[in-house]
């Protein structure tokens, strides 16, 4: 990456889009005369331009530092007493080392092998520590420090022009994807982001595939969702059949994210592999941002947030170390309400420590999240409090794009198919009738 005047200023890592050119960023990248020059300036300036998941290494005006994107989806670790830094534990650490430091018993205390994480910095490895989202590690002092965001969310006042904004940004990212290598494999679920990331496809849809992992169970209401969408419509639907990882893959999913995540992912990745060479997938992660993921009915602005709270809220057993890195963490946020802490923390704290951290773990696939990008996360933090406890955003894009979509329930097969299913999922593991029947007899 250069400046204006031919001058490197650092490097990208990963897969970033430049927004205002809907462009893929490719072997060299030219910043405009409008770049501050100061090392601050500069880099927000990077930033914020770009979508795509990506690391940005600074080496200007002295400051050598590594910033993430916005939710971190290309991590970074690292070792303050031995000054080195990488992807995952297993870029740093040999064998013996990864098996000497791994830290089971925080591991296993938190779930990791089923549907838990790490949040707040640590990893499953003693001494090696992550880049949350908002923070860069400084390459000189081997200390992390937060940048983003400098002040509270401001409320939007015309959420129209807001969703004209977001909306412009994610097509940006489509256009720039259709232009490269690879198809686009727009995954299609029964849920909301998958159906507002369809409607921002519609001018392209006919050079994108529609893509679901289908099966049983867990799967089944996308499989039947998006099988009928597509029909009804007459997209192209590619159905990618669930298939479950051998030991070895499902071993090797975990080793490669440093053991640091290993949930349903760990389990069916192999099933998007038929893909991987051809196509591009493109998904609807983060619009959770815009509809109060971590929100209660009765949540107030000025209530207290505590490490135990957003433990509690996260589903993690409590751990002392887990929740004095969180203490730190709420500890450098700017001044702003509760609401808004807790939408950091799903950036910050799930995100960034959960679905970011699995980026090595399967290096087959290209995937991307439109909606997590510094400035897209701005346009959904500033949406009314309303809006988002409402979950009304997507159904507001859909309107404006592609209103024929709002036809199709979310999630769901109607009160007789969900019936069924949930009879058939009881079926099929009898723990979860006797789960049932002792809350019956309590």
């Amino acid at each position: 990456m250069q400046n204006h005047r031919g001058q490197v200023v650092g490097w990208l890592l990963g897969f970033g889009i430049d927004l205002s050119a809907r462009a893929l960023i490719g072997d060299h990248w030219q910043l405009g005369p409008d770049c501050p020059s100061d090392p601050d300036g500069l880099a927000w300036h990077v930033l914020h331009g770009l979508g795509g998941r990506f690391l940005f290494v600074l080496d200007h005006s002295g400051a050598r530092r590594i910033y993430t994107d916005s939710s971190a989806q290309v991590p970074c670790v690292f070792d303050s007493e031995k000054q080195i830094a990488g992807s995952t534990a297993d870029a740093i650490l040999n064998a013996q080392e990864y098996e000497d430091r791994f830290d089971r018993v925080l591991y296993d205390q938190l779930g990791v092998a089923g549907e838990g994480w790490f949040p707040g910095g640590p990893t499953a490895h003693h001494g090696l520590n992550r880049v949350l989202p908002g923070y860069y590690l400084d390459l000189d002092s081997w200390t992390t420090s937060r940048f983003w965001p400098r002040s509270a969310p401001v409320e939007t006042q015309d959420t129209d022009a807001t969703l004209v904004v977001l909306i412009a940004n994610i097509q940006s990212q489509i256009e720039a994807l259709l232009a490269g290598p690879q198809k686009i494999a727009l995954a299609l679920t029964g849920g909301r982001e998958t159906r507002m990331m369809l409607a921002c496809a519609h001018p392209w849809i006919a050079q994108i595939d529609c893509v679901t992992i289908t099966g049983r169970d867990r799967h089944q209401t996308d499989t039947v969702l998006a099988k009928k969408i597509t029909k009804e419509l007459g997209l192209s639907h590619r159905e990618l059949p669930r298939v479950n990882a051998d030991p070895t893959q499902h071993a090797q999913f975990l080793h490669r994210g440093g053991h640091c995540n290993g949930d349903s992912n760990a389990l069916y990745h192999p099933s998007v592999w038929p893909i991987a060479d051809s196509h591009v997938f493109l998904g609807g992660f983060g619009g959770e941002v815009a509809r109060a993921f971590l929100w209660r009915k009765n949540d107030t602005p000025d209530m207290a947030v505590t490490p135990d709270l957003l433990m509690r809220r996260f589903g993690l057993a409590k751990s002392p170390e887990i929740e004095a890195a969180i203490a730190r963490w709420l500890a450098e946020l700017p001044a702003m309400s509760a609401l808004d802490i807790l939408d950091l923390a799903y950036i910050d704290l799930r995100c960034g420590c959960w679905y970011g951290v699995q980026f090595c773990s399967d290096p087959t696939l290209v995937r991307h999240a439109p909606l997590f990008n510094y400035a897209a996360v701005e346009q959904m933090l500033s949406l009314p409090a309303s809006m988002k406890r409402d979950q009304s955003m997507a159904d507001a894009v859909i309107e404006r794009l592609w209103p024929e979509l709002l036809r199709y329930p979310y999630n769901s097969l109607g009160k007789v198919g969900d019936t069924k299913l949930k009879l058939q999922r009881a079926l099929s593991d009898p723990r979860l009738v006797l789960t049932k029947l002792r809350k019956i007899r309590r």
